[in-house]
């Protein structure tokens, strides 16, 4: 018998950005606790602002921004992807306090194409499931004692470190870890859409257009 190989079918591709700047997210950080907050994702409990950073007026914040939208235009840029920009949707930050044992649950992002995770500062990971899992709901599941298994099903996991962007497709679910350090944990979350003409077809026109201001 030959030597059997493994195939890797329907990969998920994440992207990682390292932000230069990252030196003034305790500034930033400073800022945002100053603005209003609220607890979101019941029971968890991590706490959030309303999803308008990217409209931001303070300097600071602004900055991170054109980070977010310079990542973006690469992301557009590398995958020759059918639009004239990713436009930032909605933008916000993360807030899980030292040793509350908070964490965001399994989710994805509905009406969105892209979604992203900034990390301002160490602390619990973010899990992405596996999209194939639920295949098996179905089907007789032989347990592996190898997988990495959770709740969630089997899922990849990525640490948190100061300065680094995720950027992964908006279906993926993912949920993080509770925040049992003695230390906060802060991140930023955002959404992105393709604006302006978008999937070009024959005569030049798109199959649809949105504005870049979302």
């Amino acid at each position: 018998m030959t030597t059997p190989r493994e195939l890797h079918l329907f990969p998920v591709v994440l992207r990682e950005y390292k932000n230069p700047h990252a030196d003034m997210d305790s500034k930033i950080i400073e800022h945002f606790k100053t603005l209003p907050m609220m607890q979101s994702n019941f029971p968890e409990g991590v706490y959030t602002c309303k999803p308008t950073l990217h409209k931001s007026e303070n300097l600071d914040t602004q900055l991170l921004m054109e980070f977010f939208e310079d990542c973006l235009e690469e992301y557009r840029y590398t995958y020759k992807l059918y639009c004239d920009r990713l436009s930032l949707s909605l933008c916000w930050f993360n807030y899980a306090p030292a040793k509350s044992g908070v964490g965001h649950p399994l989710h994805r992002h509905p009406m969105s194409y892209l979604s992203a995770v900034y990390y301002m500062s160490e602390g619990a990971p973010t899990y992405f499931e596996d999209p194939c899992t639920p295949r098996t709901s179905d089907c007789i599941d032989v347990f592996r004692h190898d997988a990495m298994q959770s709740e969630a099903g089997i899922n990849e996991k990525v640490d948190a470190e100061p300065g680094k962007l995720i950027i992964f497709p908006s279906w993926l679910k993912h949920y993080s870890g509770r925040q049992m350090f003695d230390y906060d944990r802060w991140t930023v979350s955002f959404n992105a859409m393709p604006t302006g003409k978008v999937n070009n077809g024959p005569w030049d026109y798109p199959q649809l257009t949105l504005p870049h201001d979302l």
